[in-house]
């Protein structure tokens, strides 16, 4: 592959970690899956490292009615911090905690650069904006209406969440403040996207357990929602870990499959079905190594998660990561090679659809009078 003008300039970047980039602001870690992801896959992206500052703006449409946040929700902005602590980066676990604290309005002339929005703003979905809210009579299966807006899978015949749409509306919100010169909010929206994007590659977030272990445990609801808890949230735990430790497979898959999908140029929409369900068939492999390995462990974790409680499960399952890291993190590295071989898999397919969605943006947007 021949140098391109982004390689030039990011090129003293590609050696570094999220974890340890002088580029970016210690006040914004530690630093989670979503936000690794979001950090190889924009440096594979010919353009967009390019791209000059953007003024920071206001939300030009807070209240849009096509998309209700939750009632504890508040748009944050991370440009304006103040160091305030120091967090163990492996074992941090709320996504809320940073080192810094951060302005609940605008700053006035603060710029940042459209790829540190892409990175620092990826785990906003995971915070309050999803929570809290009644969507549907079926997001109870769902965990509550923040994995209804992030999960898309079919079980007893009947379709749960609304993945897609999440990716779809997003997309369209980002195209609409660039439309209208908010570059800033353009690339916010764009980085809640591959959010939703890469949760849609997340084999649990389009499977949620095996047809065998179903039927085997059809009349304990209380153990199917144990262990599905427990097999989601440990694999969720897992690769965080993974990416905090500077495993190089992972990022590696992000580079090469971001790489790709700026190559191919595919289609997002039209490539969405076979995305996931590529990330469906690789869930079986994954919860059965799990519950193989680690599962009664794991299970006993997980048994003090109440799943007629109003705390959405998300938050319940996050207050149990620690715990879940101990268990996961006691075996050795060659132990875990199964599940690494399956993970690079699934994070080269991520890699390629948010390379395509980036490059579209940016390549667009660099041009002269180009608009997203």
């Amino acid at each position: 592959m021949s140098q391109s003008a982004s390689d030039l300039f990011t090129g003293w970047n590609m050696t570094y970690y999220l974890h340890n980039d002088p580029n970016l602001a210690e006040a914004w870690a530690p630093w989670f899956s979503h936000e690794y992801i979001n950090y190889y896959c924009v440096q594979a992206v010919d353009g967009i490292m390019a791209l000059p500052p953007v003024a920071v703006q206001a939300n030009p449409d807070p209240c849009n009615p096509k998309w209700p946040v939750g009632p504890r929700h508040q748009d944050v902005y991370k440009e304006e911090y103040q160091l305030s602590r120091k967090l163990d980066p492996l074992w941090s676990f709320s996504y809320e905690q940073r080192n810094g604290d951060f302005s609940s309005e605008p700053p006035r002339d603060k710029t940042i650069a459209p790829w540190k929005v892409v990175v620092i703003y990826g785990t906003e979905p995971d915070l309050h904006p999803d929570c809290d809210l009644e969507l549907h009579k079926n997001q109870k299966y769902t965990g509550g209406s923040h994995g209804w807006r992030h999960m898309r899978f079919r079980a007893l015949g009947k379709v749960y969440g609304i993945g897609p749409e999440s990716v779809r509306l997003h997309v369209e919100f980002a195209r609409k403040a660039f439309e209208i010169g908010n570059h800033y909010w353009g690339w916010r929206y764009l980085s809640r996207c591959t959010h939703y994007l890469a949760d849609l590659g997340h084999p649990f977030h389009t499977k949620v357990l095996p047809g065998a272990f179903f039927l085997k445990n059809i009349f304990s609801p209380k153990n199917i929602f144990k262990t599905a808890s427990a097999m989601h949230q440990g694999y969720e735990v897992y690769a965080e870990r993974r990416f905090r430790q500077g495993f190089l497979p992972f990022k590696e898959a992000l580079l090469d499959g971001s790489r790709e999908g700026q190559r191919t140029g595919i289609d997002i929409e039209s490539e969405l079905p076979l995305y996931m369900r590529k990330a469906e068939s690789r869930h079986n492999s994954i919860f059965n190594f799990l519950l193989d390995h680690y599962g009664s462990d794991l299970i006993n974790v997980f048994s003090r998660m109440d799943h007629k409680s109003e705390t959405d499960l998300a938050h319940q399952t996050n207050l149990l990561s620690a715990e879940t890291a101990r268990v996961l993190f006691r075996a050795s590295d060659s132990e875990l090679a199964p599940l690494d071989k399956i993970t690079t898999d699934v994070l080269f397919e991520v890699g390629q659809m948010l390379g395509a969605l980036l490059n579209e943006f940016s390549r667009c947007l660099g041009s002269p009078g180009g608009t997203a």
